[in-house]
C-alpha cells in the first residue's frame, strides 16, 4: 500500500495549523472554525488513511490555545481513530500541551484522556 503524503494546513485566527507526516501529527493554535465540519472532514480523512499502514511510532502534540465546544467533537473523533488504532497494537502517543495559567486548556486535555486508553502526556509550558 503506498504511503500517505502529508497534511499542511496554514493556520487563522479560528482554524488550528496543522502539520501531519507519518510518524508525528501536530495541532496548534486556536479552533473555532466557522464550519467545523468542512474544516476537520479532510484531516480526519488524512488520518483514518494514514491509520491504514502506520509507521512504528506515532507522536501526536496538540498544542492549542483555544478549542470551542463545535470543534472538540471532531477532536474527540480524531482521538477515537488513534485510540482505536492503539488498541489494535499500534504505539501512539499523545502529548497535550498547555500554558502553566491555562487550566481550561489542561482540564480539556484531562477531559480527553479520561476517555481513551492511549498513552497522553500533560506538558506544562512554563
Amino acid at each position: 500500500m503506498a504511503a500517505v503524503n502529508s497534511l499542511f494546513i496554514k493556520g487563522t485566527t479560528k482554524t488550528p495549523h496543522i502539520e501531519f507526516k507519518p510518524g508525528i501529527l501536530q495541532l496548534s493554535g486556536r479552533s473555532i472554525p466557522e464550519d467545523a465540519v468542512a474544516f476537520f472532514q479532510p484531516v480526519l480523512k488524512w488520518v483514518e488513511d494514514y491509520l491504514d499502514n502506520p509507521e512504528p511510532l506515532t507522536r501526536v502534540n496538540f498544542k492549542m490555545e483555544y478549542i470551542n465546544s463545535g470543534s472538540n467533537r471532531f477532536i474527540f473523533a480524531l482521538f477515537k481513530m488513534l485510540d482505536e488504532s492503539y488498541t489494535h497494537g499500534h504505539n501512539i502517543v499523545i502529548n497535550w500541551y498547555y500554558e502553566e495559567d491555562d487550566d481550561t486548556i489542561k482540564n480539556l486535555g484531562r477531559d480527553f484522556q479520561a476517555l481513551v486508553k492511549l498513552p497522553f502526556k500533560m506538558v506544562e509550558i512554563v
